[in-house]
């Protein structure tokens, strides 16, 4: 199978003889391995005949004309592979990677992607480096009847809507659980993934609940769980009356939103929860109003009461480590980053959402001078990874990322917080923020290349004499 970085031109109708509607070079025509035609020309899901002419030109530009590029819902491309299968005959260009979001509220704002726009920038950036053309689409925009997408391609700078045909491969950013499980959206994207056959990753947020049970079933990963109970008051009783400390936490939450601790000392109890300006505290000795608050608090949410822990603190702040896995070029899991997490001093979560802060894990790990036994940085990145493959093994669905929280008691344990399918694509571990493609999105574009089948030859650097 011939594989070949190419520059892509549409180019008018006058430009072609005969009945060609792509012209390229020998070079190209001989590495891709093109012997006969005609033959098949895709762009994601769209398909056409293709007529090749053969320039006199050397390079890697290809021109394709105006009539097939518009059946292919296909653009002018800076950097993209050609790869061609001599025994489908089929000229393929792409991959054509679609990165699912949810829609702004005001399309006419200068970021008309949102928050998601300086890494939807990036990849990009990235996609131009490494051959692959990125479309943003929304669930609303997916038209199943014409097979097509009302999607969003960056062109000179600037974010333009684009008919798109269907992705080759698509990675799901939706950041709202009410919008990705409305069953107009779960239709289509059930039609595309089932029906049509295209890999989506990451294709839904995680139930707290889930993951709970589902790293049950793994012994390794089992001793690092909080004891956790499905939330109701009575199992609030009995669980205060076992743990000094309790976190009632939203099944479906996220950021750090909804969360509650509760601390009895004596017959005191004292229930705490996070608001933008800073963690609310109140005190009552009795069950009866406690009960009363939680359920005005709760409604009719569904909730889960996980053990309170003694973990660490740095600087009298709570502290977790964030690791990033993803899959990696080979398709297995790997750690892409780990950062530690300090929570701000007037919050009960670490999240940077609530003004915590970032610092690198072997830094904090040494100033940690009250442990006397503690892991490294690499063991934590090791723990990370086999709860990565651990939940693989157990879960249903198709995951190539996963933000893994981690943290450390006070005898220097690891114990497993949470694991989030829609980790932060703002700044929330991004240690070196200068960086124009951070290390999250190669690692992204490695796995998308991956799942097209794309193998290129690794780099070989030449010793400087």
């Amino acid at each position: 199978m011939g594989l070949k970085k190419i520059q892509l031109q549409i180019v008018p109708e006058h430009q072609f003889t005969n009945n060609s509607n792509i012209i390229m070079s020998r070079s190209v025509a001989l590495a891709l391995g093109i012997k006969e035609q005609p033959f098949w020309v895709t762009f994601g899901g769209a398909a056409d005949t293709g007529y090749l002419a053969l320039s006199t030109h050397s390079g890697n530009l290809v021109r394709i004309h105006a009539n097939l590029a518009k059946k292919l819902k296909l653009r002018s491309q800076p950097s993209i592979y050609a790869q061609y299968d001599e025994e489908a005959m089929r000229l393929r260009f792409g991959p054509l990677f679609g990165v699912l979001i949810n829609g702004t509220q005001d399309s006419k704002q200068e970021n008309v992607l949102g928050p998601l726009t300086k890494f939807l920038d990036e990849c990009v950036l990235a996609g131009i480096t490494r051959g692959t053309a990125v479309a943003v689409f929304q669930p609303e925009h997916i038209d199943l009847n014409q097979k097509a997408i009302l999607g969003w391609v960056k062109e000179k700078g600037k974010w333009i809507q684009s008919k798109i045909p269907y992705p080759d491969i698509i990675y799901n950013r939706i950041t709202s659980r009410r919008i990705e499980e409305l069953k107009n959206v779960q239709k289509k994207l059930d039609k595309l993934t089932n029906y049509h056959r295209i890999p989506m990753f990451n294709e839904r947020f995680l139930n707290k609940w889930q993951v709970h049970e589902i790293l049950q079933k793994d012994d390794f990963v089992s001793n690092m769980l909080p004891q956790t109970y499905r939330y109701n008051l009575i199992k609030v009783k009995e669980a205060i009356a076992k743990h000094p400390c309790l976190y009632l936490k939203p099944t479906n939450g996220s950021l750090g939103g909804g969360i509650i601790r509760l601390t009895k000392v004596h017959q005191t109890y004292l229930y705490q929860y996070a608001t933008p300006n800073g963690t609310v505290s109140q005190t009552t000795t009795s069950l009866l109003k406690l009960g009363k608050f939680l359920d005005h608090k709760i409604k009719k949410q569904p909730y889960l009461i996980q053990q309170g822990l003694s973990l660490i603190t740095y600087d009298k702040r709570p502290v977790d480590f964030r690791v990033l896995t993803q899959k990696n070029k080979e398709g297995k899991w790997s750690v892409t980053s780990a950062v530690a997490r300090i929570a701000n001093d007037r919050q009960i979560v670490s999240n940077l959402a609530r003004g915590g802060t970032l610092r690198k894990v072997h830094e904090v790990l040494a100033e940690l001078t009250q442990l006397s036994k503690k892991p490294t940085s690499k063991e934590i990145r090791q723990t990370a990874m086999h709860i990565a493959n651990a939940f693989e093994k157990q879960a249903e669905g198709h995951f190539a990322e996963l933000g893994i929280d981690l943290a450390l008691d006070t005898k220097g344990r690891i114990w497993l917080l949470e694991i989030n399918s829609k980790p932060s694509k703002t700044d929330d571990t991004v240690l070196n923020q200068g960086a124009k493609i951070r290390p999250s999105v190669t690692k992204l574009f490695d796995y998308v290349h991956y799942l097209a089948g794309i193998k290129t030859a690794p780099l070989i650097r030449r010793k400087r004499r």
